[in-house]
């Protein structure tokens, strides 16, 4: 298993590195050494069945989300809100910020790519067309670039031990239809998660807006880590 700092993104060794020359067919990407092989052929199976998908996003960590975190903070950055609308991030009091920003980005430490078992995926012949992917619910319905891909998924992922814990908005992070996770390692990975190590880490960080974050934090935790939709 994972060693509490692995499972805030602050420590790498439970990864392998993907690089271009691998069986992944040109993907370049990190993830936890044992979803490697159920990836691949999950990846491979799109393949033979016409609807590739490509790894747009995988691990990231502590430092990657706190950045991605700050600038949507600290910079005019367009949020997307729950209901489909945006607004520009310093239109917001701090407060609301945070609310706003954690519809679809999670806190580092809490982020489940920290654990390289979480994969946000896309139709590739899409991309190789020239699409500019968005990740939005709308490219997944039936008419949307990933409607075909989001169909062979419902009837796919379970068989290679891949589910998606935000297939319905649970009220905590927003729906994402394109967010997959490896089943095995990563429901152990939630249950063992180290709050404590995460509110240090994070007391010690540069994280925009924490003195509205730490003292919700465990209440934060519980609707924006634990509550995900099951397999």
């Amino acid at each position: 298993m994972m060693t509490p700092e692995q499972l805030l993104g602050l420590e790498q060794s439970h990864l392998l590195s993907i690089e271009d020359n691998t069986e992944l067919l040109g993907q370049k990407f990190q993830c936890h050494h044992e979803a490697l092989v159920p990836l691949a052929k999950l990846i491979r199976q799109s393949e033979i069945d016409g609807i590739p998908l490509r790894v747009v996003s995988s691990y990231r960590s502590f430092d990657n989300q706190l950045a991605i975190w700050n600038k949507k903070f600290h910079q005019e950055v367009e949020l997307n809100l729950r209901d489909g609308s945006k607004v520009n991030s310093q239109d917001l009091l701090p407060e609301e910020r945070v609310k706003a920003i954690l519809n679809y980005s999670a806190l580092p430490g809490t982020s489940r790519h920290h654990w390289g078992t979480d994969f946000d995926i896309f139709d590739a012949c899409s991309i190789d067309q020239g699409y500019h992917v968005k990740l939005m619910e709308q490219e997944f319905e039936p008419n949307g670039p990933c409607g075909n891909l989001h169909a062979w998924l419902e009837d796919n992922l379970k068989e290679y031990d891949f589910f998606k814990p935000y297939a319905e908005d649970m009220g905590g992070i927003a729906c994402e239809p394109w967010h997959i996770s490896f089943a095995p390692i990563s429901k152990a990975a939630l249950q063992e998660f180290p709050f404590e190590l995460l509110r240090t880490t994070l007391e010690n960080s540069t994280l925009g807006g924490k003195e509205f974050i730490l003292p919700k934090l465990e209440s934060i935790v519980h609707k924006y880590v634990k509550r995900i939709c099951q397999e």
